[in-house]
């Protein structure tokens, strides 16, 4: 039976990492896991922000938006209830795009629609 112990001194220039103390919003979100970033339009539609919306996505800053929500326990889930109020919704309008996202124990699936 091979045994062994490593200990190391911190001595009196030890230094803790500080953490970020500002809690974020999404814990994980689609396409985090390769390395994708929050899409820039995400809390503001999170958030019901048209204004904002249409501040970081100024391709729709002059059409009608509209943020269509749905909640799940999974993300599967919330965005099979995304596609059910889409398919509600007037031909008209166009996807500008969709994601999800888990906030807290709530995984949330957003999409943004414009006419």
């Amino acid at each position: 039976m091979l045994t062994s112990c490593a200990t190391t001194s911190a001595g009196g220039n030890h230094i803790e990492k500080k953490q970020n103390q500002e809690k974020l919003l999404f814990e994980d979100w689609k396409y985090k896991g390769f390395g994708q970033e929050l899409p820039v339009w995400l809390e503001s539609a999170f958030e019901n922000d048209v204004p904002a919306i249409k501040k970081v996505v100024p391709e729709i800053a002059d059409k009608e938006v509209l943020i269509i929500r749905a909640e799940g326990v999974n993300s599967d889930q919330a965005d099979k209830i995304l596609k059910i109020k889409e398919e509600e919704l007037s031909s008209d309008f166009i996807l500008y795009d969709s994601s999800w996202a888990l906030s807290g124990e709530t995984y949330i699936a957003l999409a943004v629609f414009y006419k």
